[in-house]
């Protein structure tokens, strides 16, 4: 049995769809089963859905039952670390032996510019302290964040951020998942830390650019400042701690502190290339519309 955590998340419930129709028994622990991908659900009949989350101990235990590899994902936030210290611990207890540990790009206890970088680093010493076998994951900047920008690209045209004029190596959450999927089938991935990456590096100009072509409309990007951008992420109802937070990690990536060239971990470990932005701004077209 395998489990999956944060199923309804963009890697969780790629993990989910990626598994679908394997030969092994499959558990997804999410809040709210409306929200898992309708491919996820309707392709795996034998995955069993338990309702809950890791703030809820009973559910956790339920979940973990007769489990021997879990993905281990959570929302990003402060309580990370205690959700993250709470599904270890039980686990540990359910005789579970491996996690599949979702971090991030420039994970470190130790920085002190990046809290979120900081609480990733936190994350990861935590799974490898406590006793079970794990496979640390490491994404760069997932393209599925620019669907945030869904309503300024369908209204406006129009990218705005404090993103500079930096390449940033971009990486589909459906890639990483397939990677997550084979570290959870095979133990052999078991003590590595991949660095999960696409094909490019681009600046958000040139991301605009590709939008643009799949749209068949134009799309700019904009620099702002973070001050104009901290006004945005509020009017967006996101806390202030998160705000700092998110600031912080933007600044980190733009100032090149934790950027990294692509590599080949998507196509060594699950055997196909990953996907490209323009494939991405394909398939998720109807979102910027």
């Amino acid at each position: 049995m395998l489990l999956v955590t944060g199923a309804t998340g963009n890697v969780g419930n790629a993990v989910l769809g990626e598994l679908a129709g394997r030969s092994i028994a499959v558990r997804a622990l999410t809040r709210d089963t409306a929200k898992l991908d309708r491919s996820a659900r309707n392709l795996a009949s034998h995955v069993e859905i338990v309702q809950g989350d890791l703030t809820d101990s009973e559910s956790v235990r339920t979940a973990l039952q007769g489990v021997k590899a879990v993905f281990l994902a959570s929302s990003f936030s402060p309580q990370m670390i205690v959700l993250h210290t709470k599904l270890l611990n039980a686990a540990r207890a359910a005789g579970v032996k491996r996690i599949v540990q979702l971090s991030g790009i420039g994970a470190n206890s130790e920085i002190c510019c990046a809290r979120a970088l900081r609480w990733l680093g936190e994350l990861e010493k935590l799974a490898q302290g406590s006793g079970l076998q794990v496979t640390c994951l490491r994404p760069t900047f997932f393209m599925q964040n620019l669907l945030e920008f869904g309503g300024s690209v369908a209204q406006q045209g129009l990218i705005a951020g404090p993103f500079r004029d930096i390449h940033w190596t971009w990486v589909d959450a459906r890639d990483v998942g397939a990677v997550a999927a084979a570290a959870l089938l095979d133990e052999s991935h078991a003590g590595a830390t991949y660095t999960v990456t696409g094909a490019e590096s681009l600046t958000y100009a040139q991301v605009a650019e590709r939008l643009g072509t799949a749209l068949e409309k134009p799309v700019r990007y904009v620099d702002i400042t973070a001050n104009e951008t901290r006004g945005r992420l509020q009017a967006a109802g996101m806390s202030p701690v998160m705000i700092e937070a998110t600031l912080e990690l933007w600044d980190a990536c733009a100032s090149n502190l934790i950027n990294v060239a692509p590599n080949d971990v998507v196509q060594r470990v699950t055997g196909r290339a990953p996907r490209s932005l323009a494939q991405f701004a394909r398939d998720y077209r109807q979102r910027f519309q």
